[in-house]
């Protein structure tokens, strides 16, 4: 009996591909964070935030205290001081947060770099996710720090006209989180707009129409709709003494978190569709 045998030429020989692993999302939310803390623009805009935010809400109080003796025995009885300590906050601090997550998707697009990212990271709803994580991550703290610093100038400039409001009374510390965490959501909503408009100046402007202009548009609306805008919930976040006309305060986080949520799809989707 013969036996057959056969030489494999080992020059020839080519190994399986092994298939590139795609990088966890923990991974992926350790670089955008690299990219993010990283920037100098980030710690400006933080800091900008936090100044913008505190002036105009004292502005807002010292208006109040001045017209004090003109107001009705009504409107005495409904007024809100944390709301308007807290009004820079929520109309002029989230949109400048929320820039964040507009420049989070937009700068990497316009320097060409969103390219050598998605190389990296396959999956690009991961990377958006990653981004969403990483700006909410950084702008909470930030604003939850702006937010009490605002309180406690508002509760001294009201300290004058016996309005004796401090971090213990009802509902002051549920406003100062969910304001926070408020200014968190707008920034994601940022970042889903950034996603689908890639131009920096465009999106903000189309941030700014959504938060500031619809209110504006809100009043146009029908009561039971107009309190659903982004802006008006925004507002109604940080109300303690509840008014009609806006949503309470854990349902206004709720309906904010549904936009983010929704601005995220829509980016997701274009991701998915578009080059970069």
């Amino acid at each position: 009996m013969s036996i057959a045998t056969h030489t494999i030429d080992t020059t020839q020989f080519t190994p399986p591909a092994v298939p590139a692993r795609t990088p966890k999302i923990r991974r992926i939310a350790k670089a955008e964070w690299t990219k993010l803390r990283t920037l100098p623009s980030t710690w400006r805009t933080a800091a900008m935030a936090l100044v913008i935010s505190v002036g105009l809400g004292a502005i807002l109080c010292v208006s109040q205290v001045q017209q004090w003796s003109k107001m009705t025995a009504g409107q005495r009885q409904t007024f809100d001081p944390t709301a308007c300590s807290l009004f820079g906050v929520v109309f002029v601090g989230a949109v400048v947060l929320a820039a964040l997550g507009v420049r989070a998707m937009t700068g990497e697009y316009a320097t060409g770099m969103i390219r050598s990212t998605f190389a990296a990271t396959p999956i690009r709803r991961r990377v958006l996710a990653a981004k969403a994580g990483v700006t909410a991550a950084f702008v909470f703290p930030v604003a939850l720090l702006t937010t009490v610093v605002s309180f406690e100038v508002g509760r001294r400039i009201f300290t004058g006209k016996h309005l004796e409001v401090s971090f213990t009374h009802p509902g002051v510390l549920q406003a100062l989180v969910f304001g926070a965490l408020a200014v968190s959501l707008i920034a994601v909503i940022g970042v889903g707009i950034g996603g689908l408009i890639r131009h920096t100046a465009a999106a903000t402007t189309a941030l700014v129409l959504v938060i500031v202009g619809g209110v504006t548009i809100g009043q146009l609306l029908p009561a039971g709709l107009s309190q659903y805008v982004p802006g008006t919930a925004l507002q109604a976040a940080v109300t303690v003494n509840h008014t009609a006309g806006l949503l309470r305060p854990g349902t206004a986080v709720v309906v904010l978190g549904i936009y983010a949520a929704i601005a995220l799809a829509a980016a997701s989707i274009r991701m998915s569709h578009r080059d970069a």
